[in-house]
């Protein structure tokens, strides 16, 4: 989306994600997004990204919706039903409806041979013999009836593991064949510059990702994330329990004002932060520059070569006061 290549990118459809909290590097997101002819959000919520859509399209919350079967391979495998519990609110459309109708105005009307999601779910169910109304009266849960999922791959004499030995395997030939590394190597992580924290964030059980921080019960119990300090540290910086501080990365961006809880719970060399906070967005009323943004401070990030994975515990901060 910024270089072109290896062949340019125009549009960009944002659904079920927030851009500027859940990618690294949130000024590189928005370089990508100006190079774009067309943006769309897909969301429930107004949130920081929203604004950068040429179209938005409001989506029913999960209780106002049906939702496509939940697919559960356990031991005992079983599939599970989500119907609306409330008519969706306001104009919001539930994502079966918005796809449906752009397929339709796209000339696609031979792959939705359905009107309503009831009438789809009841097509899937119709392979199984069953249907909506028998489903209901199981509590909205079948149970898959067979042999557990490991005794097939027993009967067939063959193995569940996808790989040529068909076990688990510590050290990967395949690996070895493609000239990566066949066998882990431990790197040691760069140590925190004089002055500045290694940036740990992670969840809370409050809240779901930066989805919920503007739900007003969940607000209530949760409403700002704080900047985990060891105490020992905090007495010696001068920074008091409860006090507002900023944060400021190694290149200089910066996240807040967010609470200092001075604790003995974390290491000398880190602070940590609940993810999820410090949206720029107005429309959130009760999440509106509240607390920091750890992905604001997440300029930096380490790609695994064979994965792709990202590492993003390679920031590091210092606390600023307020002032």
């Amino acid at each position: 989306m910024i270089t072109g290549k290896p062949y340019p990118i125009k549009g960009l459809i944002a659904y079920g994600t927030n851009l500027f909290h859940t990618l690294p590097n949130v000024p590189r997101t928005k370089e990508a997004l100006k190079n774009l002819d067309f943006v769309m959000a897909v969301d429930t919520l107004p949130q920081d990204h929203v604004a950068w859509a040429d179209v938005v399209l409001p989506e029913a919350t999960y209780l106002e919706r049906y939702d496509e079967f939940a697919v559960i391979g356990h031991k005992t495998p079983f599939f599970s039903l989500r119907e609306p519990a409330v008519e969706p609110y306001a104009q919001t459309r539930p994502a079966w409806w918005i796809v449906r109708e752009l397929g339709i105005r796209l000339g696609l009307t031979d792959f939705f041979q359905w009107k309503t999601a009831e009438e789809y779910l009841n097509r899937r169910l119709s392979s199984l013999g069953t249907n909506l109304d028998k489903m209901r009266e199981q509590g909205g849960v079948i149970i898959q009836k067979g042999k557990a999922w490991l005794e097939d791959f027993e009967k067939e004499n063959s193995s569940p593991f996808a790989t040529e030995s068909g076990k688990v395997e510590l050290y990967a030939a395949s690996l070895e064949k493609s000239k990566s590394k066949p066998l882990p190597e431990y790197e040691a992580p760069a140590e925190p510059p004089a002055g500045y924290f290694r940036l740990i964030y992670g969840r809370s059980p409050v809240h779901t990702f930066s989805r919920t921080t503007n739900t007003p019960l969940l607000n209530e119990l949760y409403p700002e994330n704080e900047v985990w300090l060891n105490a020992e540290v905090a007495a010696q910086l001068g920074f008091k329990n409860g006090e507002h501080v900023y944060l400021e990365n190694q290149d200089k961006a910066k996240s807040g004002p967010i609470k200092v809880k001075a604790t003995q719970r974390i290491r000398k060399d880190a602070v940590y932060m609940v993810h999820g906070f410090g949206h720029d967005a107005p429309g959130l009323k009760r999440a509106h520059k509240r607390g920091a943004s750890d992905a604001a401070l997440q300029t930096r990030y380490a790609l695994d070569p064979i994965s792709g994975g990202a590492g993003l515990r390679v920031n590091f901060v210092r606390l600023v006061k307020e002032a």
